[in-house]
């Protein structure tokens, strides 16, 4: 597609540059694929009034009471296609990528869900009734006014594969992320790992939904707001994040009078042609609206859960399995993958080479089997199930697919 960003000569770039919001990638249609734009429809929505009043019980079956049912099972069966862990959180990254539509309304909405007392994990065995908190999520407020114009979800990132989950969704994001000498994107204390947020303020760093920690501080700093939900996501950005500094550190060598715009630039345009190469994308067609929909959506997430395994290994550059360290001070041989969500200073991801380990074992491990089981570590773990935006069971039909 075309882009429409262009520098005068006083920056020393020919190329185009394309937009970290996605406009004007279509010619045609600008606005199609950017940030903010309504999430696409393949399939008619369904409201209770045609408008946005949701489906719910007794209409639809309690989506708490389906998980138990249809989703639980043994876990431990390998993937028919030895697709490893590294490789399906490598795909929940790419969702990340092209859509994001789970900041909850304003003003907010609230669709609780009632859980069974006998329920495994939420249920109490008493009377009183047990819910869990469900956030609908933000719509396009031109949407929802009458049955021929339906409420509809917003994607709050670019649907282009460009980079927006490494740089941002828009200038000024990208720019809290550069450190302007060098063409570089800003490191901590360490040169191998991101700087951590030391501000109070929620810019683009989604917070801890269920710990009452609102606040940034101790935040890695990402071009994706989800990227701290858990230490394997954490991993993905930071190797994105070296591979830049990698590509402007080794163009600096090799063109010392670049400006620092030049060198950003062009390390920017190399990530995100690697980028499109690991995931074989193909040209797109002027015609196709590139936007996500909500049957994808609704469905592509979930569809990657059935992968991830109960506990992840991590492994030295020796290739020997190492320990892990637990709350507690005890060890284990794996990493629980419940007690790995929303924890802003895990023990086991404190260095550069704590980041090599986690990536060798994800690379070393295979995932679960492609079926319709999901593990009891992300069914049954309520920070995970907050952490997907909808705060409630991930299989609630937000988007109301029939």
């Amino acid at each position: 597609g075309g882009c429409s960003i262009f520098f005068d000569t006083d920056s020393g770039i020919t190329f185009e540059v394309q937009r970290y919001d996605g406009w004007y990638n279509n010619l045609a249609y600008h606005r199609r694929g950017t940030t903010g734009a309504p999430l696409v429809r393949v399939l008619p929505a369904r409201y209770s009034d045609g408008a946005y009043q949701p489906l719910q019980e007794p209409q639809l079956p309690n989506p708490r009471r389906i998980s138990n049912v249809a989703m639980s099972g043994k876990s431990g069966f390998l993937s028919y296609r030895n697709q490893t862990v590294l490789s399906s959180f490598f795909g929940y990254h790419v969702v990340l990528e092209i859509v994001e539509s789970r900041r909850p309304g304003c003003p907010p909405e609230y669709m609780h869900i009632p859980v069974s007392p006998n329920d495994p994990v939420f249920g109490n065995n008493s009377t009183e009734q047990v819910l869990l908190p469900f956030q609908r999520a933000q719509w396009d407020h031109e949407t929802g006014q009458s049955p021929n114009n339906p409420r509809t979800q917003v994607n709050h990132v670019t649907a282009w594969i460009d980079g927006s989950s490494i740089y941002g969704s828009s200038s000024s994001w990208c720019d809290a992320l550069r450190m302007f000498q060098r063409g570089l994107l800003s490191s901590g204390s360490d040169q191998d790992m991101p700087k951590k947020s030391d501000s109070s303020y929620l810019m683009w760093s989604t917070p801890d939904p269920s710990t009452g920690q609102t606040g940034s501080e101790g935040l890695y700093e990402f071009g994706n707001a989800w990227a701290n939900e858990n230490i394997f996501t954490v991993a993905e950005g930071i190797i994105w994040f070296r591979y830049h500094n990698y590509l402007a550190s080794r163009l600096y060598k090799e063109h010392p009078s670049w400006s620092d715009e030049e060198l950003f630039q062009n390390a920017r345009k190399r990530v995100i042609a690697t980028f499109q190469v690991e995931r074989k994308v193909l040209c797109y067609q002027k015609y196709v609206d590139p936007g996500i929909s909500s049957e994808f959506q609704a469905a592509a997430i979930r569809f990657g859960l059935t992968l991830v395994p109960p506990g992840v290994y991590m492994r030295n550059r020796t290739c020997h399995y190492r320990s892990v360290v637990n709350s507690d001070g005890s060890t284990s041989p794996a990493l629980r993958l419940c007690n790995s969500f929303w924890n802003r200073n895990n023990t086991n991801l404190k260095s550069g080479q704590d980041v090599d380990d986690l990536i060798m074992g994800m690379a070393s491990q295979i995932a679960e089997r492609e079926d319709n089981i999901i593990v009891e570590d992300l069914r049954g773990c309520y920070c995970f199930l907050v952490a997907l935006g909808i705060r409630g069971d991930p299989r609630y039909p937000e988007h109301h697919i029939p």
